[in-house]
């Protein structure tokens, strides 16, 4: 044996144990079944730990698995990164209609405090409509429960006084 392949021996076994410890720490932190086994080409010898027995099963295991098993525990990296953006990117496009949403009551405001309906552009008019179109559907739904309070025999009148007190049992909490 010559020196540098006994300074590449050295180099493996420094590197096999230090991944030993981290496939130890690996099992006991996550609660993991965990086998390492590597060989070298030309030694008759494998390296298994904990022992070439548990590697084994531990593999033997995993194989027997059924396909639905691997595929329910496993996931790429990719899998999990792509799951990742697309949550990313459902919160942005929530965050981005509640920004128009906010948008469009500002310039409603504006265009009640005498702004020209003439300044506005094609986005800007469609998401005015849009938010008429909101309101609209909230009042229909009102004058309904109104309705059906009214056909009940209620007081349109109390109703009234009763929607304007909320929260004043409490002190004018909620």
């Amino acid at each position: 044996m010559n020196l540098d392949e006994r300074a590449r021996k050295v180099v493996v076994e420094k590197k096999l144990a230090s991944l030993c410890k981290q496939a130890e720490e690996l099992s006991i932190l996550c609660d993991v079944k965990v086998g390492v086994v590597a060989f070298s080409p030309g030694e008759t010898k494998a390296f298994a730990w904990p022992c070439l027995t548990q590697a084994n099963a531990t593999m033997n295991e995993y194989l027997a698995c059924d396909e639905t098993q691997k595929q329910n525990k496993l996931f790429t990296q990719v899998t999990y990164l792509q799951r990742k953006i697309d949550a990313r990117e459902e919160y942005i496009r929530k965050i981005e209609q509640i920004a128009e949403e906010k948008e469009m009551e500002n310039l409603f405001n504006q265009l009640a405090m005498g702004k020209s309906i003439h300044e506005l552009d094609a986005r800007e008019t469609k998401g005015l409509l849009k938010l008429f179109d909101a309101h609209k559907t909230k009042l229909n739904e009102r004058k309904t429960k109104l309705n059906e309070h009214d056909v009940d025999g209620n007081d349109l009148n109390q109703i009234d006084a009763n929607e304007s007190n909320v929260g004043e049992e409490n002190g004018g909490n909620p």
